[in-house]
């Protein structure tokens, strides 16, 4: 769905910090100290807890899932995408080794990892399995939203809550299309997200205008 994260304004780790060599294949490399200042908010907002069931949806290689993943305990934590080409078990112990190294905690044994591959209106994850379903400069890469949410709220709880970080079309239509060149899709207008949300059973529970440059929306299963 999507390789990387929105990466303005975030503090990706400085050029005199990094490998020489890159030590796995897609995705920003960051210090443990800027992934604590980026994501920890994030988790704090979306409420992550120990033992907690997550799944990043359109998560690219899993490097910011891993990220996330060394700030959380005892969960089980499902990084899915749709591409093989970017998504593979080979980078994913590449990331899982470096970030076990730099956190000095062994991701492997602190958390459990699921790799799942989906297309374009299924997840493929576990049905009524998953506490949080995070998913990050997604929603206007979608080519069939409304299938795909629908698929989303059958793989969470009944209490289960789903979490999405993007960019949103200006009011004043200054940008209207994704600043990733790679992407350069149009871009939503926080009302269209909303009714989109609305119509596939979904209620706004909690938002913020800003984590880490981007809102986060917050929804819970619609009774």
């Amino acid at each position: 769905m999507h390789t990387g994260f929105l990466l303005l304004g975030l503090l990706v780790l400085p050029v005199g910090c990094s490998p020489r060599i890159s030590p796995y294949q897609h995705g920003p490399v960051m210090s443990q100290e800027t992934i604590h200042k980026t994501f920890q908010p994030i988790l704090d907002f979306m409420e992550v807890k120990p033992g907690i069931a997550f799944a990043d949806v359109g998560a690219g290689s899993g490097a910011i899932t891993v990220m996330m993943a060394t700030l959380m305990d005892s969960a089980t934590v499902y990084i899915q995408d749709i591409d093989t080409s970017v998504l593979n078990s080979s980078n994913v112990d590449k990331i899982l080794d470096f970030y076990s190294q730099q956190s000095r905690r062994d991701l492997r044994t602190r958390n459990t990892f699921h790799l799942v591959i989906g297309d374009t209106i299924h997840s493929l994850l576990p049905e009524s399995t998953l506490d949080v379903i995070y998913s990050n400069a997604t929603i206007h890469v979608f080519s069939h939203p409304d299938p795909m949410l629908q698929d989303l709220r059958a793989r969470l709880k009944p209490d289960g809550k789903l979490f999405i970080r993007d960019s949103f079309k200006a009011a004043n239509k200054a940008m209207e299309y994704c600043s990733d060149p790679g992407c350069a899709k149009p871009l939503l207008s926080v009302n269209d997200f909303l009714q989109l949300m609305q119509r596939n059973g979904f209620t706004l529970v909690k938002q913020t205008p800003d984590l880490s440059g981007y809102p986060v929306f917050g929804f819970v299963r619609t009774n």
